[in-house]
């Protein structure tokens, strides 16, 4: 008897992306108009440097932003807005600080899950736009809300005027990629990720999401993109971890352990990686094994669901796994026990209830 992976039910078999990579993509220089200001801030700069900036400068609305900005990188808000407000106060006619605000809106929605941040992000998006109507980010961050309703004709509207604007702007074809992606189109999302990357060669998510839906046609090439991915950002959890999936396709086993290991170096909490490794070792299984590589594969899985259970004990798909394995090797009992913690999770979870109502 072979164990075969659609046993397992929910193993990542489309890549999925983080948040992380549709965050990457903001600003950090302006350059637009308002070239007095500049959002962007020193990750070595003090919350102290800057109240003495203020100190020192009151009247300029330049210092409030660079505080805005350093409350934003540490998600307070709250006061990110306040000192926005006082920078707008000052410079109520400066694009850049309209935009400023809007930015701050859009990740306070994203971390807040909270549509209200995202009805005011639009509308100092739209007084960007009206101060500086060729103000990139603005409609690209237009882009991204629109997309986010989703309202598909809007967003490709906002990407097609940006690319007016400037036709080299890479993020316009890398958020005009993610609209084709959403609608299905998933050969004009190619076609434009490609042309994100030939105006930005070092643009990271491109190369990801390009890698994810080679991925997702079974084609090789995708461990080119995460390859380079990697090369930008060589700690990405989740590039990581696509690559991974893609090399325990290939049968390159080793290899995909190999990144899942890396992943728990990074975060060693992460138990999706031990989970994966647990896929690895199971997809790994053969009939024509030895009966002692055999039960050391087994062994092995069961080791690494358990890790993940231990991390996260309401885990569905490690817990189904593992009473799965119990019940191939013949463990009924020990099965059943891991089915019922399965159902207490996910009571419709039709795995575990065909796995109880067959012998």
């Amino acid at each position: 008897m072979k164990i075969r992976l659609q046993h397992f039910g929910c193993i990542l078999g489309v890549l999925i992306f983080l948040n992380s990579s549709c965050s990457s993509e903001q600003t950090t220089t302006v350059t637009q108009t308002d070239e007095s200001f500049e959002l962007y801030i020193d990750a070595n700069t003090t919350l102290d440097e800057l109240n003495q900036a203020i100190i020192q400068n009151p009247e300029s609305p330049n210092v409030y932003l660079k505080r805005a900005l350093y409350y934003k990188s540490i998600y307070d808000f709250e006061n990110a807005i306040d000192d926005i407000n006082r920078a707008l106060k000052l410079a109520s006619d400066a694009a850049t600080l309209h935009y400023a605000k809007a930015d701050i809106l859009f990740l306070a929605g994203g971390v807040r899950q909270d549509a209200l941040y995202y009805e005011q992000a639009e509308i100092y998006l739209e007084e960007t736009i009206r101060l500086d109507s060729s103000y990139l980010d603005a409609h690209i961050l237009l882009a991204r809300l629109n997309l986010g309703k989703p309202n598909h004709d809007k967003a490709m509207a906002n990407v097609q005027n940006a690319i007016k604007i400037n036709q080299y702007y890479a993020p316009a074809y890398f958020w005009k990629a993610m609209i084709y992606q959403d609608l299905g189109n998933f050969e004009l999302a190619k076609t434009n990720y490609q042309t994100c990357i030939e105006r930005d060669a070092n643009h990271y998510d491109a190369y990801n999401h390009l890698g994810i839906l080679l991925y997702a046609e079974g084609n090789k090439n995708s461990l080119i993109y995460f390859d380079k991915a990697l090369e930008l950002s060589p700690t990405s959890i989740e590039v990581l971890r696509n690559k991974g999936l893609a090399l325990k396709d290939e049968n390159r086993y080793d290899e995909a352990i190999e990144c899942f290991n890396k992943i728990l170096e990074i975060e060693p909490a992460f138990a999706e990686s031990y989970y994966n490794i647990g896929v690895v070792y199971i997809t790994a299984y053969r009939d024509d094994m030895p009966q002692y590589s055999k039960d050391t594969t087994i062994s092995q899985a069961l080791s690494y669901f358990k890790q993940a259970v231990a991390i996260d004990p309401k885990y569905p798909d490690a817990l189904y796994n593992i009473g799965h394995l119990y019940k191939f090797i013949g463990e009924k009992k020990l099965a059943k026990d891991y089915f019922l913690q399965v159902l207490t999770i996910y009571p419709q979870h039709e795995l575990t209830l065909e796995a109880l109502n067959t012998p």
